[in-house]
């Protein structure tokens, strides 16, 4: 997953890695820089994304499951209140 990084906000004006993940030896890597803030961490989207790629990373496999209905779209912002 790549996200623009925009010039106008001084950006690369490249799409830059969002998720990753990487074979290291006998072990698995998987990489976000996302979730660097409180209210990013709250995102639905980022949530699921942390808990599948540590799932990978940890067994090799990801456990097939129904998308959240509350996951964000293209239209909508969607995010889960920490208390």
């Amino acid at each position: 997953m790549t996200a623009y990084a925009s010039p106008d906000h001084g950006g690369s004006g490249r799409h830059e890695p969002m998720l990753m993940t990487i074979s290291y030896g006998k072990g698995r890597v998987f990489h976000t820089p996302m979730g660097h803030a409180d209210y990013s961490q709250e995102c639905v989207g980022f949530i699921v994304s942390l808990q599948r790629g540590t799932e990978w990373a940890a067994t090799g496999k990801v456990t097939p499951t129904e998308i959240p209905q509350d996951f964000p779209t293209a239209d909508k912002v969607s995010s889960r209140k920490f208390d």
